[in-house]
């Protein structure tokens, strides 16, 4: 009886997957697998072997177009193009499951091109204009593959990275790449992407990568030489979107760049004889470095942007008197305004502190010392944190590796905010934390100027000025604004004596 028992036990689950396996084969599926897009005159090789539950006695027909003849017998077809246009690939495949004959179908849609571009933007980009170029593309005899991220995703340039990696078939082939961007999240998305893409990286020596731009050409194409080093194209083209067309209706890289010379459309060149970095210049060559190296363009911009952001917090702290909370928490208010955009960080950040104030008023009872009681209070924003990204990831809304960091720390905020209540009254912390966001709000509108942050990555030097800057507030003895405003009376009783 237990050997009975033991037998049914072991051949259960090998009788369980056997019949998982007729039912999964009782639903066969064809599919083609194999490049989207071939060049005129290249090899083309499709096959079926990912088609799933097939039996015995398999065979396959492929058909081209509407030749009603088969071009191949065999699970895979081989085709050379001649001529350029949209070619359909179909398969019929018949095979025996169970004794009964099944004949599934597959289909698979080729463009051949003899000049191909690929064009990748950002959310930014109108999917519409896009479209429209794409087809102004093909009435000039050219084929344009765009790749563009889907969902709402804060972080543009992992968005980017990620769309690149899996369509990274759509450089393959192409004589230009044109990044449709702000900035540098296109090329820095491209190089984050090639990363694991060693091949395709080899490929870049014969293509061109073009980057669309409405910032300032010059200072744009000098924060693009670490990455000419590194992906080592055939050149970097730094133009506006005026000269999408040209590049697209020309039949090389060359005749567009005559075509661009002709309609006066604004163009740099970065190429081995422009890409060279001084070396005296040891912030430029810093900031170069990193980026060559991987380290992402918006880590390296919140990097420069922070001591810009503590002096314009000094001013007005020292000059116009505003009382936020120190200078620490309104920097980190800042920073997070800047990688999650200031609505939703206000968002998070009213969230923290309403979290930690009703923490604060539920333990009151407890009677616990302070800091253990700070330590409940930062768990519970932490969790709260926790509970809004979910709810963010839930809507397809992602953020950044860095941004979660930046949150956690801005959920210091919370106890300063209590300190200040518990000190000084209502009154003042509201007073205290208003003014901390509207400083944060005004630094945030300040440094997204995009002008001033590509002259920042541009020449990071100019950040050593801030110090000069701020020797000068240390040097302040005069009254502040608010101060004026606060002695009016006694002013006015000063000049009647």
């Amino acid at each position: 009886m237990r050997r009975l028992l033991i037998l049914l036990l072991l051949t259960f689950p090998l009788s369980a997957f056997a019949a998982e396996s007729l039912v999964s084969g009782a639903e066969p599926v064809a599919v083609i697998s194999g490049p989207g897009d071939i060049a005129v005159g290249r090899t083309l090789v499709l096959d079926a072997l990912g088609s799933r539950g097939l039996g015995e006695k398999t065979t396959y027909r492929w058909y081209r177009d509407n030749i009603s003849i088969p071009i191949s017998r065999s699970v895979e077809v081989v085709y050379t193009p001649d001529r350029s246009g949209v070619t359909v690939f179909r398969v019929v495949i018949t095979s025996a499951i169970n004794g009964e004959q099944y004949e599934i179908t597959a289909e698979k849609t080729i463009t051949v091109y003899r000049h191909k571009i690929a064009l990748i933007a950002n959310m930014g980009v109108s999917g519409d204009k896009l479209a429209l170029h794409a087809q102004a593309a093909a009435a000039a005899g050219a084929y344009v593959r765009i790749v563009q991220p889907a969902g709402a995703i804060l972080d543009s340039e992992q968005a980017l990275t990620t769309a690149i990696t899996e369509q990274a078939d759509a450089l393959t082939g192409a004589e230009s790449i044109i990044l449709w961007t702000d900035g540098l999240t296109g090329i820095q998305g491209l190089s984050n992407a090639l990363e694991a893409l060693p091949d395709r990286r080899a490929a870049l020596a014969n293509q061109t990568i073009v980057m669309i731009s409405d910032e300032s050409l010059p200072r744009l194409a000098r924060t693009v030489r670490g990455h000419f080093a590194v992906l080592q194209p055939d050149r970097i083209l730094v133009t506006r979107k005026e000269a999408i067309n040209p590049i697209i209706a020309a039949e090389n890289i060359d005749a567009a760049l005559m075509e661009l010379a002709q309609r006066d459309i604004d163009l740099v060149v970065v190429d081995e004889t422009t890409a060279g970095i001084r070396p005296w210049n040891l912030l430029s060559s810093l900031v170069n470095f990193m980026l060559m190296h991987g380290v992402s363009s918006q880590t390296v911009m919140l990097l420069l942007m922070l001591p810009l952001i503590a002096t314009i917090l000094a001013f007005l702290k020292q000059v116009i008197g505003m009382t936020t909370f120190g200078l620490y928490a309104p920097s980190i208010v800042a920073l997070s305004f800047l990688a999650l955009g200031w609505k939703i960080g206000l968002l998070f950040l009213l969230a923290i502190v309403a979290t930690g104030y009703a923490t604060r008023s539920f333990m009151r009872r407890w009677r616990l010392l302070y800091i253990p009681k700070v330590a409940i209070i930062i768990t519970v924003v932490s969790l709260t944190l926790l509970v809004l990204v979910a709810i963010a990831a839930a809507i397809d809304v992602t953020f950044a590796r860095d941004t979660i960091f930046v949150l956690l720390i801005m959920s210091t905020l919370a106890e300063s905010f209590l300190t200040v209540k518990t000190g000084e009254g209502w009154w003042s912390a509201i007073i205290g934390i208003g003014e901390t966001i509207a400083a944060s709000l005004l630094c945030v509108a300040i440094v997204q100027w995009s002008s001033l942050q590509s002259l920042i990555l541009a020449y990071p030097e100019l950040i050593l000025l801030t110090i000069v800057v701020n020797i000068a507030l240390g040097r302040w003895t005069g009254l502040r604004l608010v101060e004026y405003v606060r002695f009016r009376e006694v002013f006015r009783h000063l000049q009647e004596e």
